[in-house]
């Protein structure tokens, strides 16, 4: 092999390693940011289960307005920043349809997941309830100081618990 084709082969290398480096530092930069998080709270549980509607709180829903996977309350000094959640006016009759509500079949998952939504410094800006599923999850993204960004993260589906209605 000659010096320049030695040469060639040197700068080719240099070159797919510098824009491995830098698609490597751009992925890590979409990793970055502020994160909060949820902890779960019975009492945001048993809140949701009284049917209770919090006055300083915009509420929000995900996938069906009929029997919704989860509800959120966010505290009014904040902006949920996501085209994912659906806002909605939550009244106490709302929320008892929405956490009793009997299917067709009255199948049901296992439910009742209520957590606090915690910003970054751990303090409380929301409350969660999992309305379907108690293994679904969130990301918690704070965008700036009163932006919130909420992913949800799906638990894997769980098998139907039918009960038989009897006659």
């Amino acid at each position: 092999m000659n010096r320049q084709s030695k040469y060639s082969a040197r700068l080719t290398e240099w070159m797919v390693l510098t824009v491995l480096l830098v698609l490597f530092l751009a992925g890590l930069s979409g990793c970055s940011g502020t994160y909060g998080r949820l902890t779960i709270n019975p009492d945001v549980k048993a809140l949701f289960e009284r049917n209770e509607v919090l006055p300083d709180h915009r509420y929000f829903y995900t996938e069906s307005p009929t029997w919704p996977r989860v509800v959120i309350g966010l505290h009014k000094d904040y902006t949920l920043q996501s085209n994912f959640w659906r806002p909605v006016i939550a009244t106490p009759k709302r929320l008892n349809r929405w956490l009793n509500f009997e299917g067709g079949l009255d199948t049901h998952f296992a439910s009742g997941n209520g957590s606090d939504i915690l910003d970054e410094n751990g303090r409380k800006i929301g409350v969660w309830y999992s309305v379907k599923n108690t293994h679904d999850w969130g990301v918690v993204k704070m965008i700036d100081d009163k932006t919130v960004n909420i992913i949800l993260q799906k638990a894997p589906e769980s098998p139907l618990i039918l009960r038989i209605i009897e006659p």
